[in-house]
Parts: C-alpha cells; structure tokens; sequence
C-alpha cells in the first residue's frame, strides 16, 4: 500500500493504540501532517480505559504541538487508519468506520485488509511511516516537529536506538533532521518515581542460570526504556556475562539484552528470543524484542506439553483476554536461552580442522548479477558508504578501475576492472534484486549526505569463468570467529553452509542457505544436464491478457452478451480459447449464442492479437542468454496454432524455433502431446528438459510429460495459488531462471 492510495477518501480518523507511546503518536503525527496538507479532514485520537499520563509524553505532545485526543466512539468516518497496531486487536478499542487501512510494525496477528502496509522487519512504526512519506515525496525534514516526534519514537521504540539493526532503520536514524535539545529535554523527563520504584522490584526478582552466567529478569508493566536502565545496572554484576530483562505490556511481552563477551552477541540472542513469535534485534551489546500474545500464547502451550507442565493463565489488566502467567513467561524464555547455549558450536579459525566436517565440492551457477561502474557514481577519492541488507555498512574510497559487484539478495562488494573483464560477461538488462525489502545505498561517508540507490545505474553481468568452492552444510547452529575479526563471530544457522575459500582450513566464511544454493550447485549436479526449455506463452513469455480482454468483450458485445472485466477474463485462461469462451459466455455452451461469440472472438483476436501483447520485462534478455548458452527453445500453448505460430514469429524470430498451439486431433495441455512433440522436434528427451509456466494447467502439463517444473509468478495466477497447486519451484523474475540451466 502507498500513502497516496489513501487519498480517495475524505474524513479519515487516524488511531493510535490504547496505550500510546511515543512511536505510535509519533508515527501518527506525521500521518495527520500529510493527509491535512493534502486537503483531508482528518483526526488524530486514541481510546480505552487509560488516558496518556507520562510526563514525556505529555511534554512531546505539548512541546511538538500534536493534535492528539481521547475519545470513546467516532462518527461520519470514511476511513480509520490504525498506526503501529492493527485493527482488532486486544489493544485498539473498536471505533466503526466504512473502511479500515493499517499501518504496522509488528508481526501480523490479524486479518489484513486490502489497505495495509505491516513491515515487521522494522524496528519502529516511525521509520515505515518515514519510508512512505519519502515515497510520495514528502521532506520530513521540512517539518521539524514532526521529523523530530518520528525520531523520538524510533528511539524510544528501540531503547535509546541500540535495538536498531535493519538498514533502513539506520537511514532513517542517518537521513532525519531533528531538535536534538527537545530530544535530551524529553529524555531525561523519562523516569518517574513509580518507574524508579518498578527497576528496584526487578531486581529482586532476578533468577541467574548459573551453567551459562545469565541472569533473566521480571520487570512489572513499565516504558520499554525501563527495561534498558535494568539490565544495564544486572550486567554490572562480577558473574553475569548476559542478561535478559521482560515485562509483559498490554498485547505482549518487551525485552532487553545485554551481553559483554564475545561469545554472546546480544542482537543475535534477541532474535533467537523472538523467533517465529516476535521481533528482535539491536548490537552486540544491546539488544531487545517484542514478542506479541497472539503469536506466543500457542508456542507456550506447545512447550508446556512437551515439557509436562499445566500451562497458567491470567486475565489482562482489562479483565477481557487471557494472558500467561509471569512465570510461565519466564519459564519459556528460559527454555529458549538453554537452546541457544546448547544447540551452538564455536568454530575458531585460526585451530579449525577441516577433517571435523564433511566438505563437498560446489561450482559457481551462471546466475545474473549488477555492477556499477564507482567513478559514474562519485570521483575519484571520495570515501563513500554502501549500505544493504549485510550486518555493517561497506566504507571505502573510490578508485580508477573500481566496480561495485551487486548480488540478487542486494549485497555488495568491491571489485577492480580487471578481475571484473576477466570473470565476468556484460549483458544490455536492467538489473533487479530477488527480494525488494531493502535496495542497497550509497552516499557520501560524511554526515547529512544523501542516500541514492545503487539499482538506478546497475546493469547485469554473468559470470563467465569456472569457478569452484569447497563448502559444508551445517548440521547445527555454529559461530564462527574468523581470521579477520578475532573479536567478534559470524553466525550460521544448521542448513547454512561454511565455505573454504582458496582451500585453506583458515580462510572460512559462512553463507546463508538461500543465497548459497542460488549461486552454487554440486559439480554433479543434474542441472549440467538440461538441454531444453519449453515454455508457456501467455503469463509466461506475453503479457497477452490486455488483447484477450477486449477479443472477449467485442465477442460478447457482438452477441449481445454482457462484457467481462480484464480481472475475470485472467482467471478465465489456461484451458484454451473455447473454455476461455465457454467461461466468459453466461451459461457456456448452454446459451444459444455460445458459436457465434466464439467465432466472433477468433475473428477478432487473429487481427488484433497484436494491439497491445509484449514480452515481460526482461523475457527477451533471458532467452537471448539462454540462446547464448545453446539451450533450446520451443513454445507449446493452448492458444489457437496459427495465432501461436504468428506471436513466435513477431517476438521470438532466430531465438526460438518450435512453436505449438491447439489445432484439431491434439489433446491440448494438461495433456503431455504437444509438450511431446516440441521435445521430439528439438530433439530433446523430457530427462533433459525444463518446463516454465504460469498456471496449474502448466504444472500438470509437466507432471504428464516427467518434466521438471519452474512456475512464474508474474503471470496470470498468484504466487500463494501457485504454491496451493503443488509447484515445485517458483520464480518472481526471468532471470532467476538462470540458476536451474
């Protein structure tokens, strides 16, 4: 969702959580600041039991000006927006409205609608709120008080800024212009006396796991912030190496930790805290969490049946949902620090044996990735900063002959001109990453410049030169400390490999199991093997749907039957033109008027086919690749013979050769015979081949044919239907095609 698909509606209500904190108020300042200039009715309020009776929420509500305030219903509202919460939960009190829109940082526990944007990858509502406004090119930095609310909540929300790791976090931490004396005024106007009294009763609550020198804390309900001042003072403590601290809040459980060992990265065990139930991450010092009840309550009452416990519960502060009881809270937590200890090896490369693991001999796929060239970016001599998804930023100075090489999973690295020309082939595409959570960045290393995206300028290259590694798949979780930096270790998950580079026992690296097995594939691998590809043509290679659409509707309008919109029209395809037609005519073979739409409609499509039908972006790139690498090509298609025959000629001329579309005394697909005879005019075995297409019509028609199956997700079906219908690989872009060939 986008800020501006917002803008249809009129009187919008902008809802904060029954609780408010500094990120949700924050975050929906900054809302009711855009929609207002943009000539919207619009209302900032929140509700439930509990009016806001912080000090540093109240002065940050005065101090910044913010038209926040309670109420217990609305009326005459077009839109509710419900900001760093979503619409049903425990802690948002109902207020009606003919339509909902959610804008959220945490984990979904709920039914979204179709307005709504929840990125739980991020530490704050407040960076999502500021990603959206630079979307629709609003300069929060225009506006003082509200960039300074959005950088208070970020900060409030990640304990004073050390929970913070996903990079755009730290751009919005970078790139915000803000009252830093409001900010240190709000700050220390943070701990009340009742607070200061909470920090005192925690700390007699403090239980200490002896075997792994870890002390766990229960903090009664308190700021976030509170949590922080806790831990930091248990870490003091001559025998405590970690520490986690906890509070249960309204809709879940916050927690804080520390580490002062280079064992423990406390980011890494906050993340290991909350996994599939939560959100964590911060430094290797500091770190912290959220793990939300909707999410915990049933991991809880699966580990009280593994370990014979009678799981406790209680009722919430609001007498309306059941919660766990404190102790059962910090019995699972405990559980999930022993695992942590226990289920990891430490791997120290300088004493590393290689005879302890089993290493297998991987080659380097031919799989696209981006440069760009560093002097088209900043001159010679400028130190710059390239920022991605990697844990640290990669800072270094420009040189003459200097490229930035650019992975599908958007990591970067430096490589000079000559190892570039020497492994590396060119191609005329533009480049894209396999996932779009975040692009990586570049700007100037100095404060206050601006961030531009490395993906505007990248072109595509492939590798060229043979290239083979030595690596292990993980059978458990492992650190690994390196040659390179002694002081802190790398982490790989069991499934993850650890690679030996320049096959050296010392020279290790870990890399992820995803990225590894994209880039990477056994020397005897049955991918050496495909020959062949054969490919669907409309949703995989065409975009054809636009033409069809109006082929239908001048049928239908011919007859005198209602017309059909471009939506229904694309679930309507795959089986042919006559089950397309049969499907688009009310009552199908039925109606009387079924032949005469269907003739209708071949007359029309066979002269207009061609109005307004193109390749996907970036189809032409990829088969030319694939020509380049003697791969061959055929089309087989439901679509009528001669109208296949002619879109093959028009767009795939000297590129793919066999070309088979449905004609009389052929079963068409799911069926295997036209796949069949494509196969024996290229004289291909099915062994040696690949299918590609978009449908369950397609996965079918290889299951028929014994073919391996890539499913496309760009086409006419859904990603989430696709994996319904059993696919076996799917790919959200042509050139991930690469890795299976």
């Amino acid at each position: 969702m986008r800020l501006k698909d917002l803008l249809v509606y009129d009187n919008i209500i902008i809802q904060c959580h029954n609780d408010p904190d500094a990120d949700t108020i924050g975050s929906g300042f900054a809302l009711h600041t855009y929609l207002h200039e943009q000539g919207k009715k619009v209302a900032l309020v929140y509700s439930g039991k509990n009016r806001i009776r912080k000090s540093n929420l109240i002065k940050m509500i005065e101090k910044l000006q913010i038209p926040i305030r309670y109420v217990e219903t609305v009326s005459d509202c077009d839109l509710l927006i419900t900001v760093d919460c979503q619409y049903g939960e425990g802690n948002v009190a109902f207020l009606p409205a003919k339509n909902i829109a959610i804008i959220d940082h945490h984990m979904i526990s709920t039914e979204l609608p179709d307005l709504a944007e929840v990125r739980s990858h991020l530490a704050s509502c407040a960076t999502l709120v500021w990603a959206m406004l630079r979307e629709e090119g609003f300069d929060v930095n225009k506006h003082r008080n509200v960039a300074t609310a959005l950088y208070y909540g970020l900060y409030m929300d990640t304990g004073g800024l050390v929970e913070i790791s996903h990079p755009m976090d730290r751009d919005f931490r970078d790139q915000i212009i803000y009252d830093g004396q409001l900010i240190s005024f709000l700050r220390n106007s943070n701990l009340s006396i009742d607070e200061l009294e909470i920090a005192g009763t925690a700390l007699l609550r403090t239980d200490f796991m002896e075997e792994h020198r870890c002390a766990i804390v229960k903090a009664n309900q308190c700021d976030p912030n509170i949590l922080g001042i806790i831990s930091d003072l248990v870490l003091e403590v001559d025998v405590v190496d970690t520490c986690v601290v906890f509070a249960q809040q309204p809709t879940g459980i916050k927690f804080s930790v520390r580490s002062c060992i280079r064992e423990v990265m406390a980011d890494e065990m906050a993340e290991e805290l909350a996994k599939g139930i939560g959100s964590g991450g911060g430094h290797t010092e500091k770190a912290g969490g959220f793990i939300r009840y909707q999410l915990f309550t049933p991991e809880y009452e699966r580990f009280c049946k593994i370990h014979g416990m009678i799981p406790r519960f209680e009722m919430d502060r609001d007498g309306k949902t059941a919660i766990p009881v404190a102790s059962g809270c910090k019995a699972f937590l405990q559980d999930r620090i022993r695992n942590y200890y226990q289920n990891t090896s430490i791997i120290d490369a300088s004493t590393f044996d290689a005879n302890d693991m089993h290493f297998d001999t991987y080659k380097r796929r031919k799989i696209a990735y981006g440069y760009v060239e560093s002097t088209r970016l900043f001159p010679v001599g400028t130190r710059v900063r390239v920022r991605s998804m990697e844990e640290d930023d990669l800072i270094i100075t420009v040189q003459e002959q200097m490229l930035f090489l650019i992975g599908d999973h958007g990591d970067v690295n430096a490589i000079s001109r000559s190892i570039f020309d020497a492994d590396y082939r060119t191609v005329d595409w533009k480049f894209a990453l396999k996932s779009s959570e975040y692009e990586p960045t570049i700007r100037v290393d100095e404060e206050g410049s601006e961030a531009m995206s490395l993906l505007n300028l990248a072109k595509v290259c492939i590798p060229e030169r043979e290239e083979t590694v030595t690596a292990a798949r993980l059978e458990k979780n492992i650190k690994l400390f390196d040659l390179w930096d002694t002081r802190a270790y790398r982490k790989g998950d069991k499934g993850d490999y650890l690679l030996m580079r320049n096959n050296s026992a010392q020279d290790l690296y870990i890399i992820e199991k995803e990225m590894f097995e994209n880039r990477y594939q056994p020397v005897n691998n049955r991918d050496e093997k495909v020959e062949a590809v054969v490919f669907d043509l409309d949703g995989t290679l065409l975009n054809t749907i636009d033409d069809l659409a109006d082929a239908v509707n001048a049928a239908l309008t011919k007859v005198g039957e209602p017309n059909r919109t471009r939506k229904e029209v694309q679930s309507f395809v795959g089986n042919g033109v006559g089950l397309l037609m049969e499907r688009s005519v009310i009552g199908g073979k039925q109606n009387p008027k079924f032949e005469a739409a269907f003739v209708a409609f071949k007359e029309y499509y066979q002269a207009h086919s061609l109005d307004k039908t193109m390749p996907y972006p970036g189809i032409m790139g990829l088969v030319q690749e694939l020509q380049h690498r003697g791969i061959k090509m055929a089309i087989v298609s439901n679509k009528l013979d001669p109208a296949v025959k002619d879109l093959a000629q028009v767009f795939f001329k000297d590129v793919i050769d066999v070309a088979i579309g449905e004609r009389p005394g052929v079963q068409r697909k799911p069926a295997k015979d036209t796949v069949v005879e494509a196969l024996k005019e290229l004289n291909v075995s099915g062994e040696h081949a690949i299918y590609v297409g978009d449908s369950e019509v397609d996965i079918q028609t290889a299951q028929n044919a014994g073919m391996s199956c890539i499913s496309v997700s760009w086409g006419f079906k859904s990603k989430s239907f696709l994996e319904k219908q059993g696919a076996q690989a799917i790919i959200d872009m042509p050139a991930e095609l690469l890795r299976y060939v």
